[in-house]
C-alpha cells in the first residue's frame, strides 16, 4: 500500500515527538514516510580510461542495493556522464531500466528516478582542452557528434532515454514529498564561473511550498557557505540565498566528490544541505600532504588512492527527522554513524559550531606508538627524495569517540616545531573496519637536522572532521645510526 506524506501525518508525528516520546524519535518500528537512495557523479564513459574506472562498475550494484532497501526514489545529483553524449546517457538509462523495468522495484512497487544534469552532462568537458581526452574515452562510433549542446537537445535525449519530459527546473513527487530538480545550465563561461540556476527564485515562489512539510531541492554544484568543500567549485551563492527563505528545504548537491566520512558534508543552519559523494571516485579536502587535491609540487607523499572509493547515501524520512546512512558501496559497509537530521526546520542542534563542541575527539589505542624509518620517495614533481617516515596505527571508532578523519604530525626539536603536516589514512574512503594499514607521514630529510635521530621527536594526533584533536603519541629518540 502506497503512503503519501500528508501534512496531517507529518504534524501528528512531529507533535508526538515534541511531546517527549523518545520512542517515536528512536524506534525502528515507526513506519517511514519515504526511503531515498542518493548518489552523485556517476561520470559514466562508454569506455575505460586511465586509472579511474570511468564506466562506473558500481552504478548497477548501488541501484540493486536501493532495490533491496525498498527505496521509493533515487537521486542522482548530476554529472551522470563525463561528456554528455547520447551514447553514455543511453547506457545509464539501460542500467536503470534493467534494475527497475518500467520504474518498478523488484517487488512491483513504483520507484521514482530523481536525476539531474551536472556541468559534465551539459557540455562542461567538451571544451578544447579536453577534446583529446574525450576522443580517447568515447568508443561508440560517432559518439561525439551527439552531445547535449542546447536545451532542445537535452530535452530530446532525456525523453528518449527516460521516457519523460525534461525542463531546466522541474518538480516531481515521491510518496507525496516534493522534489525541486534544478539541472545545471549549459556550460558557458557564465555558468562555469557563476554556477547559478537562471530563474530559480521566481520558480520557487510559484510552487506554493507548504512551510510545515520538508521538501527536497537538488542541484549539482555545491551550495556556497554551507557544506565544506574547499577548492571543489562553489556555486555563485545565489542558490544559497534563495534557499535561506525555505527553512524546510533539504538541499542535496554533488560535484565535490568529497569523502562522506567527512562530517562537514552535512550542514544545517537556516536550511539543510547535504553533499552527496561520488559513486565513481571520491576526493579529499585540500591541505593534506597525501590529499588528492593537494597541488603542491613539493609534497613528497603520493596522492590518496581514489579509484576504489565508491560511495553513496541512503535516507529515510520520518515525520520528525531525516536519517542519512553513509555507505561504502565497494565493500558494502557503513562509513560511519547515521546522521539524524531534525525536521521540518533547523533547531540549532546541527550547526557546525554546536556539533564541533559536542564532538568527542578520536583517540589512539593505549598501546599505539610511532615507528620511524628512512626511505626514498618520489615527490609530486616526480623527483626522488630522501625521506624520514613516521608510521603509526589508525585511530578507530570506539563507543565514546568517532574514527579519525585525519592526523596532524609534527617534527619537533627541543619542543620547537620544525615541520607540521596533515595526512589521511590509506583506508580513509572505506568503512572503519577496513581502514587497517598503518598511517604514514613522510618528511624530507633536507627539512630535518643532520642529527635528527637523536634530536627530533615525531608527534601525531588524530582529529575529527571539525579539527578537534585527540591524545598525542610521540616517538623516542635514539643514538643509533
Amino acid at each position: 500500500m502506497e503512503m503519501d506524506l500528508s501534512r496531517k501525518e507529518f504534524i501528528c508525528g512531529a507533535a508526538l515527538a515534541a511531546a517527549g516520546s523518545r520512542a517515536v524519535f528512536a524506534s525502528s518500528e515507526v513506519r517511514p514516510l519515504m526511503r531515498l537512495g542518493m548518489i552523485a557523479d556517476v561520470h559514466l564513459e562508454t569506455g575505460e580510461t586511465g586509472k579511474a574506472v570511468q564506466n562506473c562498475l558500481c552504478f548497477e550494484p548501488a541501484l540493486r542495493y536501493f532495490d533491496e532497501r525498498k527505496a521509493d526514489g533515487v537521486v542522482v545529483a548530476g554529472d551522470i556522464t563525463d561528456f554528455g553524449t547520447g551514447a553514455a546517457l543511453r547506457q545509464i538509462a539501460a542500467i536503470w531500466f534493467k534494475v527497475f523495468p518500467g520504474n518498478r522495484r523488484s517487488d512491483g512497487n513504483p520507484i521514482v528516478p530523481l536525476f539531474i544534469f551536472g556541468d559534465h552532462d551539459m557540455g562542461g568537458y567538451m571544451h578544447t582542452s579536453y577534446r583529446k581526452w574525450a576522443e580517447r574515452a568515447c568508443i561508440v562510433p560517432g559518439e561525439l557528434d551527439e552531445i547535449i549542446s542546447d536545451g532542445d537537445n537535452a530535452a530530446r535525449l532525456w525523453k528518449e532515454c527516460f521516457h519523460e519530459e525534461w525542463a531546466p527546473i522541474q518538480v516531481k513527487e515521491c510518496r507525496g514529498c516534493k522534489f525541486v530538480l534544478a539541472h545545471h545550465p549549459l556550460h558557458t563561461q557564465e555558468s562555469d564561473r557563476g554556477n547559478s540556476i537562471p530563474g530559480l527564485a521566481d520558480f520557487m515562489a510559484r510552487q506554493n511550498l507548504d512551510p510545515g512539510k520538508p521538501f527536497f531541492f537538488v542541484q549539482h554544484r555545491v551550495f556556497k557557505d554551507t557544506v565544506l568543500c574547499e577548492g571543489c567549485g562553489w556555486e555563485s551563492g545565489k542558490t544559497t540565498a534563495v534557499l535561506r527563505k525555505y527553512p524546510n528545504a533539504i538541499a542535496l548537491c554533488g560535484h565535490g566528490h568529497i569523502n562522506a566520512v567527512d562530517d562537514l558534508c552535512l550542514w544545517q543552519d537556516g536550511f539543510t544541505a547535504i553533499q552527496i559523494p561520488s559513486i565513481n571516485y571520491c576526493c579529499t579536502r585540500p591541505g593534506r600532504e597525501n590529499g588528492c587535491n593537494n597541488r603542491d609540487k613539493d609534497a613528497i607523499m603520493p596522492k590518496a588512492y581514489i579509484t576504489k572509493s565508491w560511495q553513496g547515501m541512503f535516507g529515510t524520512l520520518y515525520a520528525d527527522r531525516f536519517v542519512v546512512e553513509r555507505r561504502d558501496f565497494l565493500n558494502g559497509l557503513p562509513l560511519g554513524p547515521d546522521w539524524v537530521i531534525p525536521l521540518p526546520s533547523p533547531d540549532g542542534s546541527l550547526r557546525t559550531e554546536v556539533r564541533s563542541r559536542r564532538s568527542t575527539p578520536p583517540q589512539f589505542s593505549r598501546d599505539a606508538a610511532i615507528s620511524v624509518s628512512e626511505r626514498t620517495v618520489v615527490n609530486r614533481a616526480r623527483k626522488s627524495t630522501d625521506a624520514v617516515i613516521a608510521s603509526f596505527p589508525v585511530a578507530h571508532a570506539t563507543d565514546n569517540a568517532p574514527r579519525a578523519f585525519d592526523y596532524v604530525v609534527t617534527a619537533k626539536k627541543d619542543g620547537r616545531i620544525l615541520k607540521e603536516k596533515y595526512v589521511f589514512s590509506k583506508g580513509q574512503f572505506w568503512s572503519d573496519s577496513l581502514d587497517a594499514k598503518p598511517v604514514e607521514c613522510a618528511f624530507a630529510k633536507s627539512d630535518l637536522p643532520a642529527d635528527w635521530r637523536s634530536s627530533v621527536r615525531f608527534v601525531a594526533a588524530p582529529r575529527d572532521s571539525f579539527g578537534n584533536r585527540g591524545r598525542e603519541i610521540c616517538s623516542c629518540l635514539t643514538t643509533s645510526n
